[in-house]
């Protein structure tokens, strides 16, 4: 899987989520129900600030807050130069299984092989989020997962300035 433009338009329930609904005997039962009945209001509060995730600008650049160290983007720009998307790209880059490394991604719930799905509903929302946020921006947000699987799914944005259809 890559992708420039994050597209999650075929969505497939979590395996851990039919399990569920099928101990529950209710097939009607739908994610929403989910979060409810599992207390996942706190996660939910908890995975706003991925999904929809503050933002600092700095130097013509715009990166997520939390990975944001002003001591290390400097670094970049000093061996980067003045390559902008580059050095966003590197530090926006959010790898998954790092996010979720304390998460066991391989047991019977299937989580790691949700993680894809994941990542592209991440980069459909920071699309939306960002470019709401900078509209005199072009947002590029850039969804992948590594061929060789070294890095799991991964999601990361770079800017370029607004091309005018009028010049």
């Amino acid at each position: 899987m890559s992708s420039i433009k994050p597209s999650w338009s075929e969505r497939e329930l979590p395996a851990f989520f039919k399990r569920w609904r099928t101990d529950w005997k209710n097939e009607d039962l739908d994610p929403d129900n989910y979060l409810d009945f599992e207390g996942g209001l706190r996660f939910v509060l908890a995975a706003a600030w991925l999904f929809c995730p503050e933002t600092v600008e700095y130097r013509g650049c715009v990166f997520l807050k939390e990975r944001f160290r002003q001591s290390t983007v400097d670094d970049w720009f000093t061996k980067l130069g003045d390559d902008r998307n580059r050095i966003e790209v590197v530090v926006n880059h959010v790898e998954l299984w790092g996010t979720f490394n304390n998460t066991a991604l391989t047991d019977d719930d299937q989580l790691g092989e949700e993680l894809p799905q994941l990542a592209l509903a991440l980069g459909e929302c920071w699309q939306g989020v960002l470019s709401a946020r900078y509209p005199d921006l072009e947002i590029t947000v850039e969804v992948s997962d590594e061929e060789d699987g070294a890095y799991g799914p991964t999601v990361t944005f770079w800017t370029s300035p607004s091309v005018s259809p009028f010049g």
